[in-house]
């Protein structure tokens, strides 16, 4: 069912109106007090439990006595008394619920049950509803304050093309602040409570199809349907409307994408950074610029900025702007002629570069800091101009204020403004904002802005790049702790990653310490050979000399083995065998691991393997399903990348066949097992073109929930 019904309903009744007088008004009253005092242009009733009149409007004590159906029933009555009231009104015809009530899932399995039971009844009722456990919505445009947070009491932001969605009441509280303060127009406030019906994806979908809305913005805690979410990315991306969101829960805790180092690459953050940017979403990295960044991606002129000129009156402060966006945009040095035009105003001694330092000289005469600004405008080299300054007389801000409106008019060009003076300059600030200039008084909200109009720009030029139809189905993502986590050995492993055809290098494995039996396997391989000591959960070999590499003969061969062996020993080690495998040469090392996260499903990670995993902690990480296309774009954005492909003058190794052994393990995803925790190879060997790629060791995760080993990854 459509939601804007439920968003923009052409009559709201109440269900649980407080008749008491009271400072400070909750609940359903304060709903009906935040409705009219914002001029909610409709059919407006109340059902409380005695018949009372408030301000002018008499009650009914049934919803059957309700003169007509509304388009949309506020719920604030008792939990114990919520599924007769919806299914009185679910009778009645009514189809839209904004339910206010706590005391779900967000108290426990009781409360959780109890809101398992409300969803069923409004879904089987054909109807849609916010909630429970909401502050409700605004819709600005329309002037429907139907939210119960103390915020709406006073002024609402000006009806504008942002529309907000929240996984928190008390936040967008926060946020609608922000916008009043900063004039960021919203075109809606919604808060989704736990979301039993109409989840984020459902808000996001409808703001995609609203008309008053132009870019959208999240806080989100938890995304529940990544496929629904998808679906209205997808419809979001088609109106071509960005999406700016900032994701809460930025640790480890409770996120769990792979097990051993690829995990501990991931962190708390990386399934979600990666599907963000599948997504083509905007991910802000501060509450505090969420506002400001999708405001930004409303203007005219959005796209990305390729080339930026920054202006200003302090060259420290301009040199802060440069040096934090690190080269997120080019810097080039204004033309000759456009350092002519501005030399009568700005003394020899400051810099003509970029950023161009004119101080205070132009202010001197009138329209000096406009003929600079137009001069600098003007000039080619520039996409765009960033004017940075530092509290001034207020007559010089005025003039930066009228100057930058001006030129941004005369020229089209995108002119944005970082001012760190809301006190000082506030006047001058709030005229700017009026005229629809971008102003930021932090460096690092502007340049989230800037990097995400590029981010914005690049997903509407490789759309094929976004996340695509037919995610792996996979069971959803078993709890892991400390304890519950265990690897196969490298050799059960690797024999299930051969049973689905991924290359390997000629090895045995060889149970028990009869060393005799080592030399023989190694003999029939050929030496050199690679040895490896098998030790019950010892996953990363090498730090306890369990591993050794281009072993040249018998001798030398007995000689490690017997070190290995007397390593297990010292360390208490449940020594199982060795691993004796054909030495090959790898030109570079990297690491691809396999990993379940707890909102995406199936992950992979890319990057710098064997001894430089920990230490470069350089990797890429993707949302599957992907493409060959897009495997090349996550090995090219790391830095072990760019010396695969050859730089520095070296010759390329052998890209394709590692791209061809990622795309297999990367097929692996739908026979993930209901145990599995993460498949981990370190290091996977890159040969020079046409030698190939190696699966060097390997280790697959499970759960100990079940005796199966994690993944059953056999046909």
């Amino acid at each position: 069912m459509s939601l804007k019904q439920l968003l923009d309903p052409g009559s709201i009744a109440i269900a649980g109106v407080s008749s008491k007088a009271a400072t400070f008004q909750v609940g359903g009253r304060a709903v009906l007090d935040h409705l009219r005092r914002h001029g909610y242009p409709h059919r407006i009733d109340i059902v409380t439990r005695e018949p009372v009149t408030i301000d002018g409007l008499a009650s009914v004590t049934r919803l059957a006595d309700l003169p007509e159906v509304p388009d949309c029933l506020v719920v604030s009555v008792p939990a114990d008394d919520i599924f007769d009231t919806v299914g009185e009104a679910l009778r009645l015809g009514i189809r839209a619920f904004v339910v206010i009530t706590g005391g779900f899932s967000e108290t426990g399995p009781e409360g959780a049950a109890r809101q398992a039971r409300l969803a069923a009844q409004v879904r089987d009722g054909g109807a849609v509803m916010l909630g429970p456990n909401t502050t409700g919505f605004v819709n600005v445009g329309s002037r429907i304050a139907a939210s119960s947070t103390s915020r709406i009491s006073a002024a609402l932001p000006e009806p504008g093309p942002v529309g907000l969605v929240v996984q928190s009441g008390a936040l967008g509280s926060a946020l609608m602040e922000e916008a009043v303060r900063n004039r960021i127009g919203l075109s809606h406030l919604i808060s989704t409570g736990n979301e039993a019906v109409t989840e984020l994806a459902d808000c996001v979908g409808f703001l995609a199809d609203d008309p008053a809305t132009r870019v959208i913005a999240l806080y989100v805690e938890s995304m529940r349907d990544p496929d629904r979410l998808l679906a209205a990315a997808r419809r979001a991306h088609a109106a071509g409307k960005p999406v700016a969101l900032y994701k809460a829960g930025r640790t480890d805790a409770g996120r769990r994408a792979a097990a051993g180092h690829t995990g501990a690459l991931i962190g708390g953050r990386g399934a979600y950074e990666a599907a963000a940017r599948q997504l083509g979403w905007v991910d802000v990295h501060a509450i505090e610029d969420l506002l400001p960044v999708a405001s930004y991606l409303t203007g005219t002129g959005a796209g990305a900025t390729r080339s930026l000129g920054i202006i200003t009156i302090s060259g420290g402060y301009g040199g802060c702007v440069a040096d934090a966006l690190d080269g997120t945009v080019a810097l080039p040095s204004p033309a000759p002629e456009t350092v002519e035009r501005m030399r009568g105003d700005i003394p020899p001694f400051l810099s003509t570069k970029n950023p161009v330092d004119i101080g205070g000289t132009p202010f001197r005469r009138p329209g000096g800091f406009a003929a600079c600004l137009d001069a600098y405008a003007d000039d080619p080299a520039f996409d765009a101009i960033a004017v940075a300054n530092t509290p001034m007389v207020p007559p010089w801000a005025a003039e930066v204020a009228d100057a930058v409106t001006a030129t941004t008019r005369r020229t089209g060009k995108r002119i944005t403004v970082v001012w760190p003076a809301e006190v000082f300059n506030a006047e001058a600030l709030a005229t700017m904002r009026r005229d629809g200039v971008p102003v930021f008084t932090r460096v690092d909200t502007f340049v989230a802005a800037v990097s995400g109009a590029a981010r914005v720009a690049a997903a509407r030029a490789a759309p094929s790049r976004l996340l695509r139809d037919g995610r792996p189905a996979t069971p959803a993502a078993p709890a892991i702790t400390a304890a519950s986590l265990a690897a196969a050995s490298e050799a059960e492993s690797k024999r299930l990653l051969a049973a689905r055809g991924l290359a390997l290098p000629r090895e045995t494995f060889v149970p028990g310490r009869d060393l005799d039996d080592v030399a023989a396997d190694a003999a029939r391989i050929g030496y050199p050979v690679t040895l490896k000591g098998m030790a019950a959960g010892v996953v990363h070999k090498s730090e306890l000399g369990l591993v050794a590499v281009a072993v040249p003969n018998e001798p030398a061969l007995h000689a490690r083995a017997a070190a290995m062996l007397a390593s297990a020993e010292a360390h208490r080690l449940a020594f199982e065998g060795f691993l004796v495998a054909e030495t090959v040469q790898p030109r570079a090392e990297v690491i691809v691991g396999l990993g379940l996260d707890p909102e995406f499903g199936p992950t992979l990670t890319i990057g710098a393997g064997g001894i430089y995993t920990e230490l470069m902690r350089d990797v890429a990480v993707r949302i599957l399903p992907l493409d060959r296309d897009e495997i090349a774009a996550m090995i090219a954005e790391t830095r072990i990348g760019r010396l695969l492909a050859g730089a520095r003058g070296r010759a390329p190794l052998d890209l394709p066949a590692l791209t061809d052994l990622v795309a297999s393990v990367a097929a692996l995803a739908p026979a993930l097992g209901p145990d599995f925790a993460g498949l981990e190879l370190n290091p996977v060997g890159v040969g020079q073109t046409g030698e190939g790629a190696w699966i060097l060791d390997a280790s697959v995760f499970r759960v100990e929930a079940t005796t199966a080993i994690a993944a059953e990854i056999v046909a």
